[in-house]
């Protein structure tokens, strides 16, 4: 385990990764791919939103998705202001390596081991679908984030959980012909005894 500014971090929980504004990182319409977008967005508990951090040497983490189990990474391993932040599965590359800095505002910076950047909005977009990228140092909260434990209500049900959530409230329509089916045919049962 190690601290931040905030919490405790442990490999076997998940975290968000906020803006000042409430806004969190996750991958761009929950895509699975390699080289899917890490954006800004409204938190809605979504595990796309999600992430674990894992020590990946001293002070050191990768940060991975819990729906994807992919991490964040440099594009194209870049190192210039401007490079995107995207999703990649799990090299040995320090483009996937960060450290987490205290800020004075309480907030953690988080910054690239390759390129010695720091994570940032592109153009200091604080709006839904915002990049994310990496950026010199500059003063101001579109560089710091709150890392925030999941708590048990944000977490995702569990497959079983989430199929009985998704499963039509009532009867079918398979189910509702059916039983339309039984009772047309009783009645007609019974209509065909009245005749005799």
């Amino acid at each position: 385990m190690k601290k931040t500014s905030q919490i405790v971090l442990r490999e076997d929980e998940f975290y968000i990764i906020a803006a000042p504004n409430g806004k969190v990182l996750e991958v761009a319409d929950y895509n699975t791919e390699n080289g899917a977008a890490i954006q800004l967005w409204d938190y809605a508990g979504q595990p796309w939103q999600q992430w674990r951090f894992v020590e990946s040497g001293d002070d050191e983490y990768r940060i991975q998705n819990r729906f994807t189990g992919k991490m964040i990474d440099l594009a194209y391993g870049g190192v210039v202001e401007g490079t995107w932040l995207h999703q990649w599965a799990r090299t040995s590359g320090a483009s996937q390596r960060w450290q987490l800095e205290l800020c004075r505002s309480g907030r953690v910076r988080i910054r690239s081991v390759r390129a010695g950047k720091c994570s940032d909005l592109v153009a200091m977009n604080t709006k839904n679908g915002a990049r994310a990228q990496i950026w010199l140092d500059v003063q101001g909260g579109n560089q710091e984030w709150n890392i925030r434990l999941v708590e048990a209500k944000d977490a995702p049900a569990a497959p079983e959980e989430q199929a009985r959530k998704a499963a039509p409230k009532g009867k079918t329509p398979a189910q509702r012909k059916h039983q339309n089916d039984l009772v047309e045919k009783i009645n007609s049962h019974g209509t065909k005894t009245k005749k005799k």
